[in-house]
């Protein structure tokens, strides 16, 4: 087998033949390759190489189980809350309006903080509006079910140092179980 890492005699590199036979190199690339027995002799070892790459990406793959759920479920939370009124804020010059969804945005950052101190645990997502948030984690097993509630009470009490009164009530679940690691 060829060296792929340099360049062949011609000059042309594995990375340009690759672009050749993908149908994406510029056409005097491509002129040039047809003509070249160098280039002509590493396509053909390339071609056998890459023959069963394209074979795979062109089976269709479904996406996996409840993924397109998620990523609706997290948009709805972001883009949710058009009806639901601000969170005023009272500081020193006046009153600060804070928009439902920078409150579901705010969550999700503290919720990450919080996680990051509890291997095992990842947000799933977070929807809500200024009055009430809800989170779904993905927990691995093993861990205690009665680690949600920790969650909840510093997720609170973190948006509470924030928000001051004005936080919402914070609902966190389970959404899924993810198997132990295996060592």
């Amino acid at each position: 087998m060829a060296d792929h890492s340099a360049p062949l005699p011609c000059g042309r590199t594995d990375a340009e033949l690759l672009d050749v036979l993908t149908g994406s190199a510029p056409p005097e690339l491509a002129a040039h390759a047809r003509t070249c027995p160098h280039c002509q002799a590493e396509l053909a070892e390339l071609e056998s190489v890459w023959a069963p790459v394209q074979r795979t990406a062109r089976i269709p793959v479904d996406p996996p189980h409840g993924l397109v759920e998620r990523a609706l479920v997290t948009v709805r939370g972001v883009r949710g809350g058009l009806g639901a009124a601000p969170v005023e804020l009272t500081q020193e010059g006046g009153v600060l309006q804070i928009h439902p969804r920078a409150v579901v945005l705010l969550t999700r950052q503290l919720c990450a903080e919080i996680l990051a101190r509890h291997p095992g645990m990842h947000l799933r997502g977070c929807v809500g509006d200024a009055d009430e948030v809800q989170v779904d984690l993905a927990v691995r097993y093993l861990l205690p079910a009665t680690l949600t509630e920790q969650i909840q009470q510093e997720l609170s009490s973190a948006l509470r140092r924030v928000l001051g009164a004005g936080a919402p009530a914070v609902w966190v679940r389970i959404a899924d179980v993810e198997p132990p690691r295996t060592t």
